[in-house]
């Protein structure tokens, strides 16, 4: 018979054993559990591309290259992928497209694979999520979209129908031009910064039914947003699982300070719209006067087609965008 001392170490030890059986378990299993798990599927075969680097990938290899699409061209020369190279640009995978025949195949005849276009949080933070026509992921629901833009919005008859005042505006242009240019005595005019004038009041007389109140204001958010447009400038692209480097990265935060900003405007367009149309009668027989009243028609019960605010929001920002 075990004395005490030695039936309690005996104890001690079977104990420890069973809490060890699980790890020893996991350790002996766990290559098994690898080779089963490569047996049945298989890692995806990737492009030829440059080397990577742990957490930042293929980042170093365009850092310090002001010419990023040349500094591709060079790695996919260099590395032996003229046609498809694979790319690991911080956290997000990236593929890059170089010959005219690998183009074809992306763009045609593979179309509805590479149909929709990924979004970054900074596009995210710009682009209203991604809920309007522009970055709508391809299925359904961009197709009701495209319906809506096709059928309602840009249709031959509808642009017809904006035509005076597309024609207003020119002569409001041909104006303002003759008059700088007389009032500046021989010094030359700015005409760039007229025409963007001339483009933003026809589409937002087109949008709203008149000037719109805050636009020179658009015009300068909208400046602002176009410059702050640049793929691969913010480590919250790069990395979005963290949120540390989304809350630091400056970039980021002037996209949802220009979200911010451009929704308030839009928000002010509708509010603009609803005061017009409740102080101008309507002719029901002509139909909508402006694409804003379309869009409120559509969301207000057409059984075809079918609106949500944010939605609505984000299709009027797409066609401030497409000016």
């Amino acid at each position: 018979m075990l004395r005490d001392d030695e039936a309690a170490y005996t104890s001690y030890y079977c104990y420890l054993l069973l809490a060890l059986l699980p790890l020893l378990l996991l350790i002996f299993l766990r290559p098994q559990l690898h080779k089963n798990r490569n047996e049945a599927a298989p890692p995806p075969r990737l492009p030829p591309g440059p080397w990577r680097l742990p957490v930042i990938g293929s980042l170093h290899h365009l850092v310090m290259k002001p010419l990023v699409h040349r500094a591709m061209a060079d790695l996919a020369r260099r590395y032996d992928a003229p046609d498809v190279m694979y790319l690991q640009l911080g956290e997000v995978p990236a593929v890059v497209i170089s010959s005219r025949d690998a183009v074809r195949e992306v763009l045609k005849t593979h179309d509805t694979v590479f149909a929709s276009r990924p979004m970054s949080l900074s596009m995210r933070a710009t682009a209203h999520e991604g809920l309007g026509i522009a970055f709508s992921p391809y299925g359904h629901r961009w197709r009701h979209l495209r319906k809506i833009c096709t059928v309602e919005l840009l249709s031959a008859a509808r642009v017809r129908s904006l035509r005076a005042v597309r024609e207003d505006e020119a002569a409001r242009l041909v104006a303002a031009v003759a008059e700088e240019s007389s009032s500046r005595h021989g010094e030359p005019v700015n005409v760039s910064a007229r025409v963007a004038v001339f483009v933003a009041d026809s589409v937002l007389r087109a949008i709203v039914g008149e000037r719109f109140r805050r636009r020179d204001e658009f015009l300068e958010v909208l400046e602002v947003g176009l410059k702050s447009i640049k793929p691969g400038t913010s480590l919250g692209d790069m990395f979005p699982s963290s949120r540390l480097l989304c809350a630091m990265s400056s970039t980021f935060q002037k996209d949802r300070e220009f979200h911010r900003k451009i929704a308030e405007l839009v928000n002010c367009a509708i509010e603009q719209h609803e005061e017009r149309k409740a102080t101008v009668a309507v002719d029901d027989n002509t139909g909508d006067k402006d694409l804003m009243g379309v869009l409120l028609r559509i969301q207000k019960g057409g059984p075809d087609f079918h609106l949500d605010n944010g939605t609505l929001k984000a299709v009027v920002l797409d066609l401030w965008w497409w000016e």
